[in-house]
């Protein structure tokens, strides 16, 4: 594999200012040898700009910052990966594969929505060769610790990178709230799924560094 990233945000969780961009490539067989013959390739972008505060006009005080933040992200796999399903994608939720929220876990597939656990798809099915995602965001950070945020995701997954169509894309939206605990960050979001069969809300539960 290689790749390479640039980063200038201002805080590692909770950003306001600055931008990352990262590429990276991961390769199997030809004359690496291995089990496959694939290539893939995953890229992301974020921005964040500060837009107003609360506060800290007092010496020793800190103000809350308000920011929007965009982030974008794809990838694509080329190539034979039978041997590799899980470096396939993902999408739907946000435990498994790429975040899409006021959807199930894995509910987004190449053949469309298919709830976390119907039987009408089978767990490989679900897995697709392209992805897109994005993020725009309106945040309210209070401190290191704490943030608010209103949301809006859309995404989608594909059979393979050539049927990308980014004005095919699951729509969702809402709020969340992110804590940094001793045991590490958590959030709760609360997001309306639009493009469900049933469209609706749904919560959920993130635990990790990433939000």
């Amino acid at each position: 594999s290689v790749g390479i990233t640039r980063n200038n945000l201002n805080h590692p969780i909770f950003p306001t200012m600055g931008s990352r961009q990262s590429w990276d490539t991961e390769f199997n067989g030809g004359i690496l040898g291995g089990d496959g013959k694939f290539i893939r390739h995953m890229a992301e972008a974020t921005w964040y700009v500060p837009v107003g505060q609360v506060g800290g006009n007092d010496p020793g005080s800190r103000p809350i910052m308000f920011a929007l933040g965009l982030t974008l992200k794809g990838g694509a796999v080329f190539g034979d990966v039978t041997r590799f399903p899980f470096s396939r994608f993902w999408m739907g939720g946000v435990q498994f594969g790429e975040q899409l929220r006021g959807y199930d876990e894995t509910s987004i597939t190449p053949d469309g929505y298919f709830p976390e656990r119907t039987r009408d798809i089978s767990d490989i099915g679900r897995l697709g060769n392209a992805y897109l995602q994005m993020t725009a965001e309106y945040a309210m950070r209070f401190n290191d610790n704490l943030s608010l945020s209103a949301f809006y995701d859309a995404g989608n997954l594909w059979k393979d990178p050539y049927s990308i169509d980014p004005t095919r894309l699951y729509r969702g939206a809402g709020l969340g709230v992110q804590l940094v605990t001793p045991f590490g960050p958590i959030g709760l979001d609360y997001a309306y799924g639009f493009d469900k069969t049933n469209p609706g809300w749904q919560l959920h539960f993130r635990m990790g560094p990433g939000f």
